[in-house]
């Protein structure tokens, strides 16, 4: 790819499409020496998108600049957006509608309760989110249409932000993120990263984002949700669509094709359902943990961590140099968070919630 091409998309995404400044970029990239040494290879680095936001971090808060600048730019005064109960996308959206001062609506999902859940939804409590079930997608759609028929200044001014974040416009934020990447390599570009594949919005716009800096970096892209949710059809169709949108606002950004060239959807690291754990996870996450001193979870990180182990304890990595792409968020959860109200909490909510027994 040509660097007119490259210096064209920079315009775009930094002048031309309405984007709300919520991260603090460019985040580390920092080496791994202690990991890589364990695993036997030869350069290891760390993206650190946990760093993304000062209040909030993760690789959503590239996706929302440009959802939540869209938002703005339309004059909404309210956003909807849909997860699993314990979904770092619905609260970092919440977070971040707050501090805008937008209204905020998760239409959620269950999951398997896990420790972490309850702090989750004490946040939300905190900020005041309105939280909603639903049973199945379907319900989730007829939800949302229903929030935004009622809503009180009218249907227009309510924006609706898909499941993580991940639409043509999210995909954006990666176009970016890949951008950022390859300012800090320089003339060293990796040659795979690996990174948890969700609502494939993230591995979307960093595949494209490889391609038009030019670089030649391969993308293992390790499922996390079931193989009927994250699809190479899927990831595809974001991949043009976001290139797509890209070309009609300068034409001399090209459109590419064979979208998925630069990368491989991995779901042998799934396991037996979304946010159930895996021995290979467990250890991924405690290695990490021991040796740089590093905080995965179970859900994403840790799985796409498991894959990047497996692949090097075969050798498979060997003379490459990798990076592990940590999109879970890294700040702490202000301490208003405990003494928030369980009790403005659905509910639905509360069987996530720690019992007296649970405490003992």
């Amino acid at each position: 790819m040509t660097t007119t091409a490259r210096n064209a998309a920079t315009v775009v995404l930094r002048e031309l499409t309405p984007r709300i400044t919520l991260a603090t970029l460019p985040t580390p990239l920092v080496p791994a020496a202690t990991l890589a040494t364990t695993l036997d290879l030869d350069a290891l680095q760390i993206k650190n998108d946990g760093q993304t936001g000062k209040v909030y971090g993760g690789n959503k808060v590239r996706k929302l600049e440009f959802l939540f600048g869209d938002a703005m730019h339309r004059g909404c005064d309210c956003v909807i957006t849909f997860g699993a109960a314990g979904s770092n996308h619905a609260l970092a959206t919440a977070i971040y509608a707050t501090r805008l001062g937008l209204k905020c609506h998760v239409v959620m999902s269950d999951q398997p309760v896990t420790p972490y859940i309850a702090q989750t939804l004490r946040y939300h409590a905190l900020l005041g989110t309105n939280l909603v079930l639903a049973n199945d997608y379907g319900e989730s759609i007829d939800i949302a249409d229903q929030l935004a028929a009622h809503h009180p200044t009218g249907a227009r001014r309510l924006y609706r932000i898909p499941w993580g974040g991940s639409s043509p416009l999210g995909a954006l934020g990666f176009v970016n993120a890949a951008f950022e990447l390859a300012d800090q390599c320089g003339d060293i570009a990796p040659d795979v990263i690996y990174v948890a594949c969700g609502t494939m919005g993230t591995v979307a716009g960093l595949a494209l984002g490889l391609r038009l800096a030019g670089l030649k970096t391969r993308i293992n892209a390790v499922s996390v949700v079931p193989p009927s949710l994250s699809t190479a059809t899927g990831i595809a169709g974001l991949f043009v669509a976001a290139n797509q949108k890209l070309h009609e606002i300068d034409t001399t950004i090209p459109l590419l094709e064979d979208p998925l060239v630069n990368l491989t959807l991995r779901d042998e690291f799934f396991g037996s359902g979304y946010a159930e754990t895996t021995s290979e996870c467990t250890q991924a996450v405690a290695l990490i943990h021991n040796t740089e001193d590093i905080t995965l979870e179970m859900t994403y990180t840790g799985k796409a961590l498991a894959a990047l182990i497996h692949d090097a304890r075969r050798q498979r990595l060997t003379g490459q140099r990798v990076v592990f792409w940590n999109t879970y968020n890294t700040r702490p959860y202000p301490p208003a968070v405990n003494a928030a109200q369980e009790t403005s909490l659905p509910d639905w909510a509360r069987h996530y919630l720690p019992t007296a027994t649970d405490a003992q």
